[in-house]
Formats: structure tokens, sequence, C-alpha cells
């Protein structure tokens, strides 16, 4: 026999019990023997508590708070440190970090982008979780919030995986690789070869003096025993004096170190100084400069090397040749009207060999990468190409139709449902 709506029992628990009666009372007993629950309800009742702290809407409300103050705080310093910077700061952080006067502390004292984006998503599969019960009614907020759901996720990919970096290419150049714009690179190249160069990159985050670097030919090792995070080249003559702290680059340019800049426009200009050792054998030392990217020239065991500090380069299997560049203005001014570019795309692996004209809101579109006219330089001369890498970036296209079908969805079951009432009244 089983009993349920007890007083004092929850409606879906549902109990075993036997009835008795008392012989010498004449009353009847009810024994409930234990409650009889299946393993499924045990579940669901498991993740609805573990998830409930994160339904509440205190939760979301601070999310959104938090999210309009980083959007205005970040718009507004990034005035100051520039869009990438302020990226970096507020939106793709976890915590937004303030240093003490003279210390080398790095205290969290406000939730970042990832932080609050990631609760937000939480928060939001959270409550479908608790409170969301599948019915053909409610198709259409199902239907939406997954589009928001996909959105945020979208963002989350996009931040992690985008790839940005330019190009830029005089008449009749070819080149099968981009810069980054931020990012520079300690370049060892082994040129013995006749016919192809090895190149081994060291990143910017593995430089700093102090630095030991093993490498993974020759038993090599590069150590950084001085590095400017951002320099600035001058002549012997220019500088403050003879003792002013410098690198000498070349036979008449040196290089002073300069506070690093986030200005809009500007980039940071590396310098270091470094030595390759071989075994405990020093090959030499040398002055780099990414302002003058020349390389240093050293033999190990008859092997020809080059060392070289520059902006970091992401090498294509294909090459793009500049045919034309075309720069408009509007009759009697400097206005720019439209500026193009008509470069030859080649990849042997694909026999791909084919013309094609890159203008603004017209890119190029080949192997995952989009590249887009993004501006001139040296008196229209030199085009500059902005190559971009994003693997997510149909998400927000998916996500916004998804968005789009679910009100469309919700709100017509509703209109259809207002107007049958409307019809049978």
């Amino acid at each position: 026999m089983s009993f349920n709506n007890l007083p004092g029992i929850p409606e879906n628990i549902h109990f075993r019990a036997s009835l008795t009666q008392d012989p010498l009372l004449g009353k009847r007993e009810i024994l409930l023997v234990q409650p009889s629950i299946t393993p499924g309800q045990m579940n669901t009742n498991n993740i609805i508590r573990w998830v409930k702290p994160f339904t509440s809407l205190k939760l979301t409300v601070f999310c959104l708070v938090s999210a309009m103050v980083l959007v205005l705080v970040g718009t507004l310093d990034q005035m100051n440190i520039g869009v990438y910077e302020a990226e970096n700061r507020y939106f793709k952080s976890f915590f937004l970090y303030f240093t003490p006067p003279g210390t080398a502390l790095r205290l969290p004292w406000f939730p970042g982008g990832y932080l609050v984006g990631g609760l937000l998503l939480l928060n939001l599969i959270a409550a479908h979780l608790a409170r969301f019960r599948f019915s053909w009614k409610k198709a259409g907020i199902l239907v939406l919030h997954s589009g928001v759901i996909l959105l945020l996720l979208g963002q989350l990919f996009t931040s992690l995986f985008q790839v940005e970096s330019q190009i830029r290419l005089n008449p009749g150049e070819t080149k099968n690789y981009s810069v980054s714009y931020y990012h520079d690179e300690l370049a060892l190249i082994d040129t013995s070869a006749p016919d192809f160069d090895q190149v081994i990159s060291i990143s910017d985050a593995q430089l700093y003096k102090g630095s030991k670097i093993p490498l993974p030919v020759d038993s090599l090792e590069v150590d950084i025993d001085e590095y400017f995070v951002n320099s600035a080249l001058l002549t012997a003559d220019q500088l403050p004096s003879s003792n002013y702290p410098h690198l000498q680059i070349g036979p008449v340019a040196v290089s002073i170190r300069q506070d690093r800049t986030y200005k809009e426009g500007e980039r940071n200009m590396p310098a270091a100084m470094v030595s390759v050792w071989q075994g405990t054998a020093k090959v030499g030392s040398w002055n780099l400069a990414a302002g003058v990217p020349r390389p240093a020239r050293f033999q190990v065991d008859g092997k020809s090397y080059q060392i070289v500090l520059r902006p970091k380069r992401l090498y294509k299997p294909f090459a793009i040749q500049l045919v034309q560049f075309s720069h408009d203005r509007y009759a009697g001014t400097d206005i720019p009207k439209n500026f193009s570019s008509r470069v030859r795309l080649v990849d042997p692996s694909r026999h791909e060999d084919r013309e094609t004209l890159i203008y603004m809101n017209h890119p190029l579109r080949y192997q995952g990468l989009t590249f887009y006219q993004s501006g001139f330089e040296n008196n229209d001369k030199t085009t500059v190409l902005q190559v971009v890498q994003n693997p997510s970036w149909l998400i927000p296209y998916v996500s916004c139709a998804l968005i789009a079908f679910g009100m469309l969805l919700q709100f017509g079951m509703h209109l259809i449902s207002f107007i049958k009432r409307r019809v049978i009244s």
C-alpha cells in the first residue's frame, strides 16, 4: 500500500506503508516504512540542490551591473591605454588588479570580463535546469535562450582563438607571412640549406633579463643579458651623458629604454642584449633592436645562423603578391573615396594562382583567413592588409538567427492562441 498527499509530506515524495490496528485502543496506525524514491528522482534532486545557488536573480543582476561597469570604465580608459590593452585588462581577464605604490603586489578589486561572462552563462544554464519544464508552449523561450548561450560561448571562443596580424606590401612584392602588431619574437634562423631556412621562434613572453632559453639544435642556448620592452633609437651624441644606460646598435645608433606605450597607433619597439652558448662555450653576444631588424650572423659546427629581434611572423602555406594599389579621392579634396588592392594569390599545394580585388567591406577569404583592406602608407605606395583568423566566426550569425527564430516562435504561438480565444468568444 502506498500513500501520498499526507500532511507535511511533499507531493512528489511517495512512501510504502502498512496499516495496523491496536486491539486495546481500537486505533488504526499507519507505519511509514521507507520512501519509495526512484534513482532518477534522487539524481534530479541532487542536481537541483547543487545548481540552486547559481539560479539566484541577485546573481543575474550583479553580473549585468558588473558588465555595465566594465564597459563604461573600459571605454573611458581606452583613451589612455588603447583598445588592445583595454580589451586585455577589462574584458579578457578574470579580475581587475590594483598595484599599491612601491610594491609588486597585484590585488584583485573587481571581476573581469571572463568571470562576469562565465557567471552569467552559468546562471542562465542553472536557471533552466532548476526551473524550466519543457512544453511546446515554451519552445520559443528554449530556442531563444539557447541562442543567448551560444552567443556567450561564441564570444569566449573568439577571445581565445582569434588571431590578428597585418601584411604590408609594395607593388610587385610577395610575402608568405603576416606580422603581429602587438607581439615580437627572437628568431634564430638556420640558413645552411640552399632551398629553405629553418626558423626557431622565441616568443616575447620568454624575453626578459636573466632568461636562459635552450634551443633544440646543436645544444645551443640563448641568454637574455638585457631587455627593454620599449626603446627609442638615437645617435650616440644625443645621449644625455656618456654613462646613460643604452645598447649600441650598429656603428652609429644606440637604443635607450622607454616606458611601455599603450597609445593607439603606436607600437612598442623592444631591444635586447643576447648571448648564444654551445654547452659551456660562448659563441657570441649581440645587441638587437626591433626598430632595426637587422640579423646578426654567426657559425656553429659549420652551419650558418642568423639571430634577429623582430615583430612576430605568422607564416602561411601560400603567398600574396601586390599587383596594384589604388587610392581614389573625392574631387578637389584629400578625403579618401575608395582604396583597394589587386593581389595575386599563389598556392602550389592547391594549384591556386589567381588575382582578386580587396577593398572596403569586400575581403578575401582563404583557408580560414580573412584579408581586409586596412590602410595604406608611403604616399599610396604601400598597402596594409589586416589578416584575421577566427575559427568561430559563424557562431554569432547562428546564435542571432536562433534568437530571432525563438522570439518569432514564442510571440507567434501567443498570437495564434490569442486569435483562437477571440474567435471562440
